[in-house]
C-alpha cells in the first residue's frame, strides 16, 4: 500500500510546473530523478548525478524503480522550479547554463560546479577565481610534427590582451614559444571523436593575416572547462565578447577549386558564429588554416 501511495505520490509532482524536463540541461525526456536534491534528469544527467555518490545525489528511475512517500519528500518540497533559487543564485553572467546539445564537459562541469563544489549556491559569497578572467598553469598542447601531446606552460596576460605559452611546465627557465592575441580569438569545446586525447579545447586565433589552429587538453573536465570559461571571461572584460561563440556545425564538405576547374576537394569546415573555415583534414587544424569566409 504504501508503495502505490508513493507512486501516486510521484506522478502528481510530475505534473508540476517544470518537472516536465531534465532539470539540469533541459532535455524534455526526463524518466530519472534525485531523491535527495529534489530534481528530475534525463539520463544523461542521471549518469554524472551518479558519479557525484549519494551522498550528494541519490538517483531512482521514475519508471523502473519503486517509490515510497520519503523517496518523494524533497521532489515535493523543491522540485525543478524552486532549485535555481538555492543552487543557481550566484551564477556569473558569463558562465552560460549548457542545454541538452552542449558539450558534454560543460554539463558535467554545470552540475558538478552546482551541487559538489557549489560554486553558485545561495550561500557563497566569493566568485569562482576563473570567472574574474585569471588563469595559468599546465596544459597539454599537440605538436606540429610528431603529433605529441607536450605539457606547455600557459598564462592569461590581461595587460597585453594575450595568452601566453612557455616550453616547460614549470616555471623554471622557461622559453616563450607563443602569443595568442585574445581580440579574434574562438576558443571551442572538441568533439572527443575526433581527437586521441580526452578534454580537448580547440583554440582558433588571427597570426598575421591568416588563422592558426591548435589543440591543447587538461588533465581533467574541471581543468579544460575552467580554461575555456576564464579566457571567455577576459575577453569579455576586454570588450571582446563577440568571440566567445560556440561552433555551430563541423564536417567534411566538398569544395571546388579556386579557378572553378578540376574535381571537388574534401575539406573539414567548422563554422563558428559568421564564418567558415576550412582545412585539408582534421588533424591539419593544429596548423594553419587553409581560408576562412565571412557570411553576410
Amino acid at each position: 500500500m504504501s508503495l502505490d501511495i508513493g507512486m501516486q505520490a510521484l506522478e502528481n509532482i510530475l505534473k508540476s510546473p517544470g518537472n516536465n524536463c531534465c532539470y539540469d540541461c533541459g532535455e524534455s525526456d526526463c524518466s530519472w530523478a534525485s531523491v535527495t536534491i529534489g530534481c528530475f534528469l534525463c539520463i544523461r544527467c542521471s549518469g554524472i548525478h551518479r558519479q557525484l555518490g549519494v551522498h550528494i545525489s541519490r538517483v531512482r528511475s521514475v519508471q523502473l524503480d519503486n517509490w515510497t512517500l520519503d523517496d518523494c519528500v524533497n521532489l515535493k518540497k523543491y522540485g525543478n522550479r524552486r532549485l535555481p533559487d538555492i543552487y543557481e543564485v550566484n551564477k556569473p553572467e558569463v558562465y552560460k547554463k549548457p542545454d541538452s546539445r552542449s558539450h558534454s564537459m560543460l554539463i558535467e562541469h554545470w552540475i558538478r560546479a552546482k551541487y559538489e563544489w557549489k560554486e553558485f549556491h545561495v550561500d557563497c559569497t566569493q566568485l569562482p577565481f576563473y570567472v574574474k578572467g585569471v588563469k595559468s598553469g599546465t596544459l597539454y598542447k599537440k605538436g606540429k610534427e610528431r603529433g605529441c601531446w607536450l605539457a606547455r606552460h600557459f598564462m592569461l596576460d590581461r595587460t597585453n590582451r594575450k595568452i601566453i605559452y612557455y616550453d616547460k611546465a614549470n616555471t623554471q627557465g622557461q622559453k616563450q614559444l607563443g602569443l595568442i592575441p585574445l581580440d579574434g580569438c574562438f576558443v571551442l569545446m572538441v568533439d572527443e571523436k575526433l581527437v586521441d586525447r580526452q578534454n580537448c579545447l580547440h583554440i582558433l586565433y588571427r597570426s598575421g593575416r591568416a588563422m592558426r589552429s591548435i589543440y591543447v587538453a587538461g588533465t581533467t573536465v574541471r581543468e579544460t572547462v575552467e580554461w575555456f570559461y576564464a579566457i571567455r571571461s577576459l575577453q569579455t572584460q576586454l570588450g571582446y565578447s563577440g568571440n566567445c561563440v560556440d561552433t555551430v556545425f563541423e564536417s567534411y564538405l566538398e569544395k571546388t577549386p579556386k579557378d572553378g576547374k578540376g574535381q571537388w576537394r574534401k575539406r573539414w569546415c567548422i563554422l563558428v558564429a559568421d564564418r567558415i573555415f576550412y582545412y585539408k583534414n582534421i588533424l591539419v587544424t593544429f596548423g594553419f588554416c587553409m581560408n576562412y569566409y565571412k557570411l553576410k
